[in-house]
């Protein structure tokens, strides 16, 4: 079963992702404290969790365990660093449970990315031919660990929809409905419109906005999101495909490094 959404997108410059993505992939993608009584399932002046959930997906039971989600990346120019172009790339997120697999293609070059718990292996390809695998750690891990948590919003409907993941109601402001979530490597929050949508997130200066919202195997989601960092733009994104229910092949999540 495959869906398909006509639009473009574009994914996090690389200042945004060394910036920030040390700390704020943490928080998105580490294990988050466990709490068997969610404030999610309490209801607040009419406001929960589970009216989010079920604004996006038509019922409270989600998961999503497997999907893929394909887009095309811009990057805009940094004028005072002296880039004098926009930048784009082709980029793929596939999840089966807890194995993770992230393409990155410019031009007939691929960066793979494969996340087996805190490991992350990079493969480099030209064409079709492997040309390097490594392991990498520090920023660059931090990094793509950021990019795949805030990839659209499948990845945080799946992080919002685990049973540890501690998520409270704060209450309504100009921005809309605002949530605060908070796990073991820290806290963020996320805003929803009239339709229960989340359509805003901040992650301490980081602030992402979602737009133009469409049905896809029943889920409400939107193809436009804009990333800033304060009052500057550094990428759009407008997603291009979504597939719930993908077949992988035995080798897709494998390396010989994990």
């Amino acid at each position: 079963m495959r869906s398909k959404m006509r639009n473009t997108l574009l994914v996090a410059s690389s200042v945004l992702i060394v910036g920030a993505g040390m700390v704020l992939a943490t928080r998105l993608l580490s294990s988050s404290t466990s709490n068997a009584n969610r404030p999610a399932d309490q209801k607040l002046t009419g406001v929960s969790l589970v009216t989010v959930l079920q604004a996006h997906s038509g019922h409270r039971d989600n998961e999503w365990p497997r999907f893929t989600q394909k887009g095309t990346l811009t990057y805009y120019p940094d004028i005072s660093a002296g880039s004098q172009s926009d930048f784009e790339r082709k980029l793929t997120l596939s999840m089966d449970g807890s194995l993770v697999r992230y393409d990155k293609t410019t031009l007939n070059r691929t960066q793979s990315y494969l996340l087996a718990g805190r490991t992350v292996v990079r493969t480099t390809i030209d064409g079709k031919t492997p040309v390097e695998a490594r392991v990498i750690d520090g920023v660059e891990a931090a990094s793509i660990r950021f990019q795949i948590a805030t990839f659209g919003l499948l990845p945080i409907l799946r992080r919002l929809s685990e049973p540890s993941t501690q998520v409270i109601y704060v209450g309504a402001t100009s921005k809309g409905n605002r949530f605060q979530v908070t796990t073991a490597g820290g806290s963020w929050c996320f805003y929803t419109n009239s339709n229960d949508l989340i359509d805003r997130l901040e992650i301490n200066d980081i602030n992402i906005t979602y737009g133009d919202y469409r049905t896809v195997d029943g889920l409400k989601l939107p193809v436009y999101q804009q990333v800033k960092k304060g009052d500057k733009l550094l990428y759009e994104i407008k997603f291009e495909a979504l597939d719930l229910n993908p077949v992988f092949t035995v080798s897709f999540f494998k390396s010989d490094l994990l």
